[in-house]
């Protein structure tokens, strides 16, 4: 690699390994908050996989429900939004003409949100992730990670670390938003919450192994 080349993937390396996870989870932090019934759920997966003790790596795989509630937060607010391609060959798209070297952009938001690929498909709804659900899907209808040969290099790896950090800190927090504040969801290369996630932390009652948090203010 040259200097530039190098610079250039250590970027994308801090913007699509860190970044992007960190915004999957503020979302899904903003979400829960609203959705209590969800957030309970999950804890209660959680108490019976890890039956009240330190997360270990053989527990991430079984906590199905956490994973479908980390690809709806990821459905409503993708954190890339959009991704560009650059036309390799002259092609026609729904009747549009494309010539080689024209970038093409997939709304990734828009597929996410429209309605004759999602029933319903503003509202939060978790169990859209249940397998079978799944298979019933057409293959492109969600595409957080984008997909064919160039899909996201990183995807396994963050769906484990999303995973394993909600299963961490929820027995241990609450957080819910501060009154008031509705965020409004910004583009800028990333989907970021335009003014932050302000959000107060409180401590749950004690559990084995949960990490000792004190309460105060997190906002990203």
């Amino acid at each position: 690699m040259t200097d530039r080349e190098l610079a250039d993937n250590l970027l994308t390396f801090i913007a699509a390994g860190h970044e992007t996870t960190a915004l999957a989870l503020t979302w899904t932090f903003y979400l829960l908050g609203l959705h209590p019934a969800v957030e309970a759920r999950m804890l209660d997966e959680i108490a019976a996989v890890t039956g009240g003790k330190p997360l270990a790596p053989a527990h991430v795989e079984a906590l199905g429900y956490t994973r479908q509630v980390v690809y709806e937060a990821m459905r409503l607010y993708p954190p890339a939004a959009i991704v560009v391609r650059q036309a390799a060959r002259n092609i026609r798209i729904g009747g549009e003409d494309v010539t080689s070297g024209m970038s093409v952009s997939v709304p990734i938001y828009a597929v996410h949100r429209h309605r004759a690929l999602w029933h319903d498909p503003d509202t939060f709804d978790p169990a859209r992730f249940e397998p079978e659900a799944v298979k019933a899907r057409h293959r492109y209808a969600y595409l957080p990670f984008g997909a064919g040969p160039r899909i996201c290099i990183g995807m396994t790896f963050a769906l484990m670390e999303s995973t394993a950090i909600l299963a961490t800190l929820l027995p241990a927090i609450r957080l819910s938003l501060r009154a008031g504040h509705v965020p409004e969801p910004r583009l800028r290369v990333t989907l970021r919450p335009a003014a932050g996630m302000p959000m107060r932390m409180e401590r749950r009652a004690s559990l084995s192994g949960s990490p000792a948090i004190e309460p105060g203010l997190a906002a990203h």
